[in-house]
């Protein structure tokens, strides 16, 4: 697995000391997941942060026996589970969508790190600051009209129409699965 991407998706956030970045090297866990394997379920206490190196990963919780999906992340993004910093119980599932391949770095390894090296904090923080602002992102979707949320989904996020995840992407954009396939036909349409 390479490294280096992980390595370099952190440069463009802030400066790595040698130290700093030996510690992170030296602690940092290759784990490989199956589609539809868990990674998190609420109640569980999130004890490492992740990094994507290839995959798909999705966020969501159940509410009246249905799935709402909450997030996707994917290739080259950092996954940091809600209360992972707070070291609280998880409120969501964490599932795979694809075969996946993730670096983790434990949480007690970060607080060392950071009680050794207090630049690091800066990272961390801009890291946790990454997934706030996607969860922002999802917020500002949803104020749009639905065909305007299908065309907005398709245009950022293209790799998640490529998998055929149309019951998520539903739930995803707050709208029934039906209405979903009449949009998705409608620009199918428009296409040819």
């Amino acid at each position: 697995m390479d490294k280096e991407i992980f390595f370099s998706k952190i440069s463009e956030k802030v400066f790595l000391t040698a130290q700093i970045r030996t510690l992170i090297e030296k602690n940092l866990s290759t784990l490989y997941f199956e589609k539809y394997d868990h990674l998190l379920s609420p109640g569980h206490i999130p004890t490492e942060m992740f990094y994507i190196e290839e995959g798909l990963v999705m966020g969501h919780t159940v509410r009246q026996k249905q799935k709402v999906v909450q997030w996707f992340q994917h290739n080259g993004s950092f996954l940091i589970p809600s209360c992972f910093f707070h070291q609280q119980p998880a409120t969501e599932y964490i599932t795979f969508r694809e075969p996946t391949v993730l670096f983790s770095l434990p949480h007690t390894i970060i607080q060392s790190i950071n009680k050794i090296h207090h630049e690091s904090l800066n990272l961390f923080l801009l890291l946790a600051e990454d997934s706030i602002q996607a969860g922002k992102e999802r917020e500002y979707m949803m104020r749009m009209f639905p065909e305007d949320r299908y065309r907005h989904l398709a245009k950022t996020q293209p790799y998640l129409f490529a998998g055929g995840h149309f019951e998520f992407l539903a739930s995803y954009m707050n709208m029934s699965r039906r209405h979903f396939v009449r949009i998705r036909n409608r620009f199918a349409k428009e296409k040819n």
